[in-house]
């Protein structure tokens, strides 16, 4: 790892893993090049193991900074990767810490690159294996621009899910690292909360149909639908599709998540609960009433 310091269009590289005890100030924070290095390595090391292949850290990552540093807006980017030559992390606007997470976030997009899938997948996919990592070095970021703020969103889910949250970043890097878009990262949400709370959806579907095609393809339905929605309204919709009877027709499956999204968009300030009951009631069965004897 380096660390470029660029001064008066002069520019000096540090070895930061020879570093020693020095330390430099950019901006309002004092960084410990050693340290940082030593931070990254080791968190990376655990992350990835093996396939954090030689060269990676020494060849592929530079921190760099202007002397005295810059004010960098809310909008300014801590850092970047590229194919061709790799990452750069900006410092001057997170603390060392911070600065470590950000490595890791541009360190992630380069072993997804390695992994095969980084060109086939979409933007969302891509930043939310970022944001997985990154998470790992404690670093918890809110977004309001596209693709992040939906990869945030769906992370964030996933992360406050048991049955995910548990395993090991292997594990979880594996999961999603298999996929390859926002709506195949949506359908992984849904599945590890089904997993938690034990809806029973998977044993749903199979009394539905033998069909895999056919499941999947109800599956891929409500992951689109629920993209953008919070862990407690996908709560409700796999609520009442395990309260639907099997009589439901794939069509009438279909028409009725459309419809939640239409009606949600058209009638953006009713209650979405109301909205969800309402497009399902034709198709879930009815709760015994007690009937009261006198």
């Amino acid at each position: 790892m380096q660390l470029h310091l660029r001064s008066g269009g002069q520019r000096m590289a540090i070895d930061m893993e020879r570093a020693g005890d020095q330390s430099v100030v950019i901006g309002e924070y004092t960084y410990r090049p050693l340290q940082i290095a030593r931070k990254v390595r080791r968190l990376a090391t655990q992350m990835w193991g093996t396939d954090l292949a030689p060269g990676i850290l020494e060849q592929r990552l530079i921190f760099e900074a202007l002397e005295g540093g810059v004010i960098m807006s809310p909008w300014s980017d801590s850092g970047s990767f590229s194919p061709a030559s790799g990452s750069v992390v900006s410092l001057g606007r997170w603390d060392e810490d911070g600065s470590v997470g950000i490595a890791l976030h541009e360190l992630a997009h380069e072993m997804h690159m390695r992994s095969g899938g980084y060109d086939s997948s979409d933007g969302v996919l891509r930043e939310a294996l970022s944001l997985l990592a990154e998470r790992e070095a404690g670093l918890r970021r809110t977004f309001e621009r596209e693709p992040y703020y939906t990869a945030s969103n769906l992370i964030n889910q996933l992360c406050e899910l048991s049955a995910f949250s548990r395993q090991s970043f292997t594990k979880r890097w594996g999961e999603i690292v298999s996929l390859t878009n926002d709506v195949g990262l949506s359908d992984l949400v849904n599945f590890y909360l089904d997993k938690s709370e034990r809806f029973g959806l998977g044993r749903w579907l199979k009394r539905y149909s033998d069909n895999l095609d056919l499941r999947d393809a109800m599956l891929n339905h409500i992951a689109a639908v629920t993209l953008r929605y919070s862990l407690s309204y996908r709560r409700h919709i796999l609520e009442q599709v395990v309260q639907c009877s099997h009589e439901i027709t794939p069509e009438q499956f279909t028409y009725v998540l459309e419809s939640i999204s239409t009606l949600d968009r058209r009638y953006p300030n009713d209650d979405l609960d109301q909205i969800i009951d309402f497009c399902f009631a034709p198709h879930t069965r009815q709760r015994r009433r007690m009937l009261a004897l006198g």
